[in-house]
């Protein structure tokens, strides 16, 4: 695997969707998931550029123009169950026995997924602003690819100085209501939802599983750096 000199860039490009200096724009007639992941990008590179002029005065502001952009695309709620595993099973919900403590996980759920949310968003957004990269591209469907089952994967690659793009991997899945969503985001074949996964387990062990304090200590620093330099995948 590739050394990422500069993976958080590129890291925040996957989660945000976003673009560089230009994007190769596909026809209409792609299947939705490819569509919205295109409009996306488009969309976040506008609030780039319009961002670029105010955020050293008025970061909060380009900070509520992604969050605005990107719930409507990303499972923040599903993406950070996810990361909670079996801290937000069903499994561990159903063998509570009041409703109080019932009422209180549902409640846990909740604020970890706002925490999650806007932590990857005040993270990450300032570095929007400085990705130099050279083009993104959205590529079509793959062979196989199934969107009628409702979960695809929207593969872009991102070009930048090295001589290969890095390949991004979108899992895209249509909810209850058929609007397609983000759930999930693979980097070179670094899983990010598992990355954040294993560092919540992590952090349930340091505290002896005691959720509270993880979720009130909880700091979006994945260690993807890391593991993309000794080529570890989660």
């Amino acid at each position: 695997m590739r050394v990422f000199l500069s993976l958080q860039k590129v890291l925040f490009c996957a989660v945000f969707l976003t673009l560089a200096s230009s994007a190769k724009v596909y026809a209409a007639d792609l299947p939705e998931p490819y569509q919205l992941v295109q409009q996306t990008t488009e969309q976040v590179l506008a609030i780039i550029r319009d961002g670029k002029g105010y955020y050293d005065k008025d970061p909060a502001k380009f900070n509520r123009q992604v969050e605005t952009v990107l719930d409507k695309v990303v499972d923040f709620d599903s993406f950070a169950r996810g990361v909670m595993g079996p801290y937000a099973g069903q499994q561990r919900y159903q063998a509570l026995k009041t409703e109080q403590e019932k009422a209180a996980f549902r409640t846990r759920i909740q604020q970890f997924s706002d925490q999650f949310k806007q932590g990857l968003i005040e993270t990450y957004a300032k570095g929007l602003l400085k990705f130099d990269g050279q083009k993104i591209e959205t590529l079509p469907p793959r062979k196989g690819d199934d969107v009628a089952s409702g979960n695809v994967a929207v593969l872009q690659n991102i070009y930048g100085a090295a001589d290969k793009p890095y390949v991004i991997q979108y899992t895209m899945k249509r909810n209850r209501e058929g609007v397609w969503k983000l759930q999930n985001v693979i980097i070179e074949g670094i899983n990010l939802g598992q990355t954040y996964r294993s560092q919540f387990a992590a952090a349930a062990d340091q505290y002896r599983g005691d959720l509270d304090k993880v979720i009130a200590n909880w700091h979006v620093e994945p260690q993807i750096a890391n593991d993309a330099k000794t080529g570890a995948t989660k």
